[in-house]
C-alpha cells in the first residue's frame, strides 16, 4: 500500500510539473549558453491572518532570462506559480488556509519563499529542478485592516 501511494504521489507531481512546463511560453535556447541564471526573492516583513485562519504573505522576485525551461515561485504555504524571468522585478501573493495542524495566529512566524528553475534532465532524471533564490525570514502576521 505504501509503495502504491508513493507511485501515485510521483505520478501526480510529474503531471503537475509537466502542466507548468506545457503552459510556459517557449524559451529560446541559446547555443553555447552556460546553465547560469540569476534570481532574487524577498518576502515582505508583514503579512495577515484573518479570523478564519487564512494567511496572506507577499513579496517580490526577479530572475534573469532562462536559457531553457521555466521557473516557479513557491512559498511555504503551498503556492506554486509560474515566474516571469525577464530581469524585471515582479510581485507575488500567497493566500491560503493552512491545514488544521498548521494554524497561524497574529504575531511573528517563520516563512519561506523560493524561485526554482526547472528544465529537462537526462535519464533517469526527467525534470531537473534547482532552487536559484531562497528567502526565509520571520514575518509578522497581523489582523487584516477592516
Amino acid at each position: 500500500m505504501r509503495r502504491s501511494a508513493a507511485a501515485l504521489s510521483t505520478a501526480v507531481s510529474a503531471t503537475l510539473l509537466s502542466a507548468f512546463w506545457a503552459a510556459a511560453p517557449a524559451q529560446a535556447a541559446t547555443t553555447g549558453a552556460a546553465d547560469t541564471v540569476t534570481a532574487t526573492v524577498a518576502l515582505d516583513p508583514t503579512g495577515t491572518v484573518d479570523a478564519n485562519g487564512f494567511v496572506t504573505v507577499s513579496g517580490t522576485y526577479r530572475c534573469s532570462p532562462l536559457p531553457t525551461g521555466v521557473a516557479v515561485v513557491a512559498s511555504m504555504l503551498g503556492m506554486y506559480t509560474g515566474a516571469t524571468c525577464d530581469g524585471a522585478e515582479h510581485t507575488f501573493t500567497d493566500r491560503r488556509r493552512p491545514a488544521r495542524e498548521q494554524l497561524y495566529t497574529v504575531g511573528p512566524t517563520e516563512v519561506g519563499a523560493s524561485v526554482t528553475w526547472m528544465r529537462n534532465g537526462s535519464y533517469p532524471v526527467i525534470i531537473q529542478a534547482t532552487k536559484i533564490a531562497i528567502d526565509t525570514r520571520t514575518v509578522y502576521l497581523q489582523a487584516p485592516a477592516n
